[in-house]
């Protein structure tokens, strides 16, 4: 586990616009409400999204997003980090390594994380062979990667969880090294694809996808000092019918309490969430899918 002096820090990206993609920034806003009703400050959260989907003419609640059918509204207080033309892998990238002079954007907020800290990023999109969709570009493996390699070799963390829900997200992290504690969990493997669920009849869009619906319900309903990434991935294959979810990098990390990391769910939370059946769940999570 880490120092206990160090810092939790937390990056969200959405890296698709567009009403079609409602889903995409509908996660990245549920994920801010769980981590931020953790504890976790705003000058520790990095969020990446376009910011063209709660206000857009499609959308019949303006300044509504939600993740779930029937859920709360997740917009509001999502911090506007990068916005719009902002949100490009080059700023990513930047911004993940705390490079605030590589970053095309003025006065950006970055991680500026140290040896002792934790960083767990959650990416969703759309993405291909060897590559995650931005918005006007691509997230290539070999860049990611190499920017990790780069932040361990500086000691710019004491572990690393990464969450990446994409098609063909498998293939991001099939040269993640295994001794530099980072820990990558993907929705696919290499060559299958992803599906979205909870098809909105009203919005006419959907409103998640089976990865992210699937870890975000876990981390809400448990218990995180007593859960680990392990558990929640075999959860995660266990939800999962559509793809295979697949894990890469240190497992060491995989083993640590989720709470290391995010912090843990407020019991009020656990209390609130945990009733919904767990059948009906599985219900809507399958009968509601379709191709991202």
């Amino acid at each position: 586990m880490g120092a206990a002096d160090g810092k939790k820090w937390i990056m969200l990206v959405a890296g698709s616009n567009t009403w079609d993609n409602y889903r995409h920034q509908a996660n990245v806003c549920h994920a801010y409400q769980i981590v931020h009703q953790n504890g976790i400050p705003d000058d520790q959260i990095v969020v990446m999204m376009y910011d063209d989907i709660a206000h857009h003419k499609n959308n019949p609640y303006p300044g509504n997003i939600i993740n779930k059918p029937n859920g709360p509204n997740v917009y509001p207080g999502v911090p506007k980090d990068y916005t719009g033309e902002d949100v490009t892998p080059k700023n990513f990238l930047a911004a993940l390594k705390g490079d605030r002079c590589a970053v095309k954007k003025r006065n950006p907020k970055v991680i500026t994380s140290e040896r002792n800290d934790t960083i767990f990023i959650y990416l969703t999109a759309h993405g291909g062979l060897g590559g995650f969709s931005f918005p006007n570009s691509t997230l290539y493996a070999r860049d990611l990667i190499e920017t990790i390699k780069d932040m361990a070799r500086d000691n710019k963390f004491s572990k690393m969880v990464i969450y990446m829900g994409s098609c063909h997200s498998g293939s991001m992290f099939t040269t993640l090294p295994d001794n530099i504690r980072v820990y990558a969990v993907t929705s696919t493997k290499a060559e299958e694809t992803g599906y979205s669920c909870y098809h909105d009849t009203v919005r006419k869009i959907s409103l998640s996808d089976e990865f992210s619906a699937a870890w975000m319900r876990y981390t809400e309903t448990n218990d995180l000092k007593n859960k680990t990434f392990r558990d929640q991935f075999s959860d995660l294959q266990e939800k999962i019918k559509s793809s295979c979810a697949c894990r890469f990098g240190d497992m060491k990390v995989g083993d640590c309490p989720i709470s290391v990391f995010l912090n843990n769910t407020p019991q009020r939370v656990q209390e609130k969430t945990r009733p919904e059946s767990i059948l009906k769940f599985l219900y809507d999570f399958v009968s509601h899918m379709s191709l991202t």
